[in-house]
């Protein structure tokens, strides 16, 4: 189809700076110790998760802004939390000696408290990966490359094991497949330091490795259906993920699912091509899980290179028009029921969310369900009226 040569170029940059200009943009607020009512959304009928109850649960991504300013809408349409992200490896673990489990902790503590259950987001990315995990490791050097093992497996059993009770699947690995049709993994211009240390994959099996033996060692059994792997425009990478899937089973692993991001177009991809995608990886033996859904309003790429899009005003008849494609998305999400494990916005409120920084620096987006805390969309009605 004609757009899918350029679509994967524009998901690559704004997935590659999603979390470090959130969790920038995020900081100021959530140190300022403000906390509001929560933003009680009064007189909003109905919850989506009671009732999406028969299908998948319905997630939302947060962190103390979120929980801070709008846990009421949290509470009323979501029974399922990601950390955006707190439980990334930078986050949580600043310095080798050190965890800050602050956030990451709240974020469970509140999912617990409403009896939620949540994604663990994630466990190894080439993005958000400390420093000091690869300090004096040089690529090619065998005792080097064990010392940084010893570091990933260390840091994974020490996050699996404190949120074990709670998390019930781990994004285990975060983008690791090439934007680039032509080969499999990123590696090169892309830049992925893991790929470079380790010269190969290899290092995608010590995390999957690391992961199901940390869930083992607390319970047996416990790590099934729990490894997913992550990624954008996965349907673009369908075959260049399944290779890498079939390569870790003649290793001994298991990936139990593919979460899809779905940082969506409004009109692209087309749910036939979404259907296609997870036809694949069904027949292949895997589930899925919607991980990061929000439907921006703007194509910088309609040209087919990039050219920014100009601010639009949020009219009643895009605001129509962006309710049709949720409620297409979601037609096609409910009859895949028994294949889709949950469905999680990367965010609660457009007011937050990433897309007003990604990729043009303060332009606004409408992605949501909700405009702020107490306004929900029609998006919202849309997915809730079937």
């Amino acid at each position: 189809m004609p757009r899918f040569s350029f679509v994967p170029v524009s998901r690559w940059f704004s997935a590659s700076l999603l979390a470090s200009v959130l969790w920038l943009s995020g900081c100021d607020d959530a140190s300022s110790g403000a906390a509001t009512s929560g933003g009680d959304p009064e007189g909003i009928a109905g919850s989506l998760a009671q009732k999406y109850a028969d299908y998948f649960p319905i997630g939302a991504a947060v962190g103390n802004w979120q929980l801070d300013n709008a846990a009421a809408a949290v509470t009323r349409d979501f029974n399922h939390l990601t950390a955006e992200n707190a439980m990334k490896a930078q986050n949580i673990h600043p310095s080798e000696a050190t965890y800050d489990w602050s956030e990451a902790d709240r974020v469970a503590g509140f999912a617990r408290s409403h009896g939620m259950k949540v994604t663990g987001h994630a466990l190894l990315w080439h993005r958000q990966a400390p420093a000091w995990m690869f300090a004096g490791v040089s690529a090619g050097d065998a005792a080097s490359l064990s010392l940084l093992k010893s570091r990933l497996k260390a840091h994974i059993e020490a996050v699996v094991s404190r949120y074990a009770d709670v998390i019930d699947n781990w994004d285990v690995v975060n983008e690791a497949i090439s934007s680039d049709s032509a080969k499999v993994y990123r590696d090169g211009p892309e830049g992925s330091q893991w790929y470079e240390l380790f010269g190969s994959e290899e290092y995608i099996y010590w995390a999957y490795q690391y992961a199901h033996d940390a869930f083992e060692a607390i319970e047996p059994g416990s790590s099934a259906g729990k490894l997913y792997y992550n990624d954008y425009t996965v349907t673009g990478k369908v075959d260049q993920i399944l290779t890498m899937l079939a390569w870790l089973e003649t290793r001994g692993i298991h990936v139990d699912g593919v979460g899809f991001q779905s940082h969506e177009y409004m009109d692209w991809p087309s749910t036939g091509e979404l259907q296609a995608a997870f036809d694949r990886f069904v027949a292949a033996g895997y589930k899925i899980k919607i991980s990061e859904l929000d439907v921006t309003v703007y194509d910088d790429y309609a040209s087919g290179s990039f050219v920014a899009s100009p601010q639009v005003e949020y009219t009643p008849e895009l605001e129509a028009a962006q309710a049709r494609r949720f409620a297409s998305l979601f037609s096609l999400y409910r009859a895949n029921k028994d294949s889709v494990t949950s469905v999680t916005f990367w965010g609660v409120t457009d007011n937050r969310s990433w897309l007003n920084y990604v990729p043009v620096e303060g332009r606004a987006d409408y992605p949501l369900l909700y405009k702020d805390a107490k306004t929900p969309k029609a998006a919202r009605t849309a997915i809730m009226n079937f």
